[in-house]
């Protein structure tokens, strides 16, 4: 069983050291290699050291083959010993690199010397049980032993208490449930793989290297324990690294979705927009000549026997003229290179900018506006604005049908994290199917009517997030309403 364990610990962490390369997937590739380490000199250990029964030995080693080729395969003690003390020590520094690169405490962000700190105590255990160091001031029944042992377990269990109260810290404080779901997913792998790393670590490498005259074996290698208390031992560990391969595989699985999209959606932008950019110029000018012969039209329209009823056929034909000039604009804005200028600025001022907009087209409707006092970002403001009142615009549309009895059907607020200032737009409307959400930040894709829609807007939207360094994320249930979040970095 150590085995399938250890095969799943380093597969999994090179999948997700593949799949994203981050100091994120390098910490967690540095635990699952490190137990696994510690794993493998464990079961070597047991092979050699013998006293178990034939059906633990199959537990442990899946078949009498393996057991034999670990019993049989050459290593010396001191090598066992300390390939023992590696996975030992070198996963408790990974378990706290991870929860302090989590941590969004103000104290470990200012003072990088605490990450390096955090090296001192795995790198002096390391040295203090390097074989030749160990044999050279030790002896079977000298005080060095004790010593080193003490200290190496006490700085472990406070290595993995401080790494779990970081953890617990941050999966409190996390605000966005969108976040907050995401890190509980690998939380609940850290702590599966952690708590299975606890149920081997008492085993000491000076047990390995004392090999014929250790005297105090530790509790789950000795012989003398019943059958039932290594099974249960063993189910645990089962349960432990089935939960904690399931929180790592769903965890993998939305990275890489996630960057699958993206992905996606920047292979359709680029080939279509050396096309759309041409058109753009094309279709613009044909529409600014039809715009002149309107203003021709009604000048001579006005000498007519029914001026009235000629003049409002072409004021709808201007306004759809006009609309298509909107439209036509929209995408081109969205697929221009465009330089962003990013200075300091208030909520206040982006979002009245949008609105300003949003009333000029919708000048009867009402968003109900919670604000966070003087918040300040860095933005561009004209482009964030545009942005927000493209959301502004679609929750427009998804509360246009519904009976709100003077209500406001779209509410936009915005807040602070610790980490992010968040503007969230939320409707009322319609919402989004389930088959449109993975498709609406894609170029030219629109649920709406194509002549006067042409499925710009959200990646426009997605696309000035982006160039201001923030995140867009949004929730939506059919027939309930749509919520997007506008993540941008705290400016401070």
């Amino acid at each position: 069983m150590l085995i399938i364990l250890m095969l799943f610990l380093i597969l999994i962490s090179i999948l997700v050291l593949l799949v994203k390369r981050n100091k994120e997937t390098f910490y967690i590739f540095g635990m699952c290699s490190s137990l696994a380490v510690l794993l493998i000199g464990i079961m070597l250990y047991i092979a050699k050291k013998g006293g178990i029964s034939e059906k633990l030995q199959d537990f442990y080693f899946f078949n009498p083959v393996i057991k034999s080729y670990a019993q049989y395969f050459y290593i010396t003690l001191d090598t066992l010993g300390y390939m023992v003390a590696i996975g030992r020590y070198i996963f408790p520094l990974f378990l706290l690199l991870l929860a302090m690169h989590y941590s969004e405490l103000a104290f470990i962000k200012r003072n990088k010397w605490v990450v390096k700190l955090a090296f001192l105590p795995p790198l002096l255990s390391l040295v203090l049980y390097h074989p030749d160091i160990f044999h050279m001031y030790t002896s079977p029944t000298g005080g060095y032993n004790e010593l080193v042992s003490d200290f190496s377990l006490i700085w472990v269990l406070i290595y993995v208490i401080l790494a779990f109260l970081l953890l617990i810290v941050e999966a409190v404080s996390i605000q966005i449930r969108i976040f907050q779901s995401r890190f509980m997913v690998i939380i609940l792998f850290i702590f599966s793989i952690t708590f299975l790393y606890l149920l081997y670590f008492g085993q000491n490498p000076i047990q390995i290297y004392q090999f014929y005259y250790w005297g105090n074996g530790i509790y789950y290698m000795d012989a003398v324990l019943s059958v039932p208390a290594y099974l249960t031992l063993v189910i645990i560990n089962i349960a432990l690294a089935v939960v904690g391969f399931a929180g790592l595989l769903k965890y993998t699985k939305e990275m890489f979705d996630t960057d699958k999209e993206e992905i996606k959606i920047q292979r359709n932008y680029k080939a279509a927009s050396a096309g759309a950019t041409v058109f753009v110029h094309s279709i613009k000018n044909q529409l600014l000549a039809n715009r002149v012969i309107f203003k021709r039209m009604n000048a001579e329209l006005d000498r007519s026997i029914d001026p009235a009823t000629i003049k409002n056929y072409t004021d709808q034909l201007e306004e759809r003229n006009n609309m298509m000039l909107e439209r036509v604009e929209e995408l081109y804005q969205s697929v221009k290179a465009q330089t962003v200028h990013l200075v300091p600025v208030t909520i206040a001022e982006v979002v009245s900018h949008s609105m300003d907009k949003f009333h000029n087209k919708y000048p009867e409707k009402k968003v109900q506006l919670t604000l966070t006092d003087e918040a300040e970002i860095l933005a561009d403001a004209p482009l964030l604005s545009e942005a927000i009142y493209n959301l502004l615009t679609n929750a427009q549309e998804a509360v246009e049908h519904k009976n709100l009895n003077d209500s406001p059907g779209i509410f936009l607020r915005s807040y602070n994290t610790r980490q992010y200032t968040v503007i969230e737009i939320r409707d009322v409307g319609t919402g989004i199917k389930k088959t449109d959400t993975k498709k609406i930040m894609e170029p030219f894709y629109s649920t709406k009517n194509s002549n006067f829609n042409w499925g710009m807007g959200l990646h426009y939207v997605h696309t000035i997030i982006k160039e201001h360094l923030g995140i867009l994320r949004f929730e939506s249930k059919e027939g309930e309403g749509t919520t997007f979040f506008l993540f941008l970095p705290k400016f401070k």
